[in-house]
């Protein structure tokens, strides 16, 4: 049963993911819009979700197993940077926007989440994570800190004329890299990217203590024959 379960999750996350990014593409003007889109860590994760998914959905129904340690890895990362897109559009990017809710955007950062998420659970039983695996969970939000400052620097127009993705990742603010502001950001880039990091870290470690617990309940009782 969890393999349908599974296998539908995969299906609603690919779908609203590619389609979510495809609205995005298609607008016009606006936040993450036109094919500017694909330089935000929105599109960049939901595109990477959806790859890992269909990768998954080509083994769910064979026999060969795609349970390996690194498989289990990337599944928690991936998993992790979707999810931190959610919590950042939700608690910090929605109330900064005019009209938020829009259809490609409720696709992107709660659809998605929230059904990869599911996922991860379901398949629980199958993954076998170490206490430390957790940590992985930082290399998409690193690569992506060091892919925005290039374009930073570039002046590479993310939205509009603006150099930077989001408000939160503008070195040039009036707050400056560390300093802080009573108005919008509020605070420089750097403790911004503490604050996500922090949020990762937590996220991943809740995600791997509640997996290991899964599966050690899951051996306990397949040991106890029921």
């Amino acid at each position: 049963m969890k393999k349908y379960i599974s296998l539908l999750l995969k299906i609603v996350t690919v779908i609203a993911a590619l389609y979510g990014t495809y609205l995005s593409i298609l607008g016009k003007n606006g936040f993450m819009s036109n094919w500017n889109a694909l330089l935000f860590f929105t599109i960049q994760s939901n595109l990477w979700i959806a790859g890992w998914f269909i990768y998954e959905g080509i083994f769910l129904f064979k026999k060969k197993k795609y349970d390996s340690g690194v498989v289990n890895i990337l599944k928690l990362m991936f998993t992790v940077a979707i999810s931190l897109t959610g919590i950042v559009f939700i608690f910090i990017l929605a109330p900064t926007l005019p009209n938020p809710y829009k259809l490609n955007n409720v696709l992107t950062h709660v659809v998605v989440p929230l059904c990869a998420v599911t996922d991860l659970f379901v398949c629980s039983d199958k993954m076998n994570l170490r206490k430390t695996d957790f940590l992985y969970c930082v290399i998409p939000p690193i690569y992506y800190v060091i892919f925005s400052a290039i374009g930073y620097i570039n002046h590479w127009h993310f939205v509009g004329t603006l150099n930077y993705p989001y408000f939160f990742l503008n070195w040039g603010s009036p707050a400056g890299a560390i300093g802080f502001t009573k108005e919008s950001p509020w605070m420089g880039p750097v403790w911004w990217i503490i604050l996500l990091a922090v949020i990762i870290v937590f996220v991943g470690f809740i995600y791997t203590l509640l997996i290991r617990l899964f599966a050690k309940l899951g051996k306990a009782k397949k040991a106890s024959g029921r």
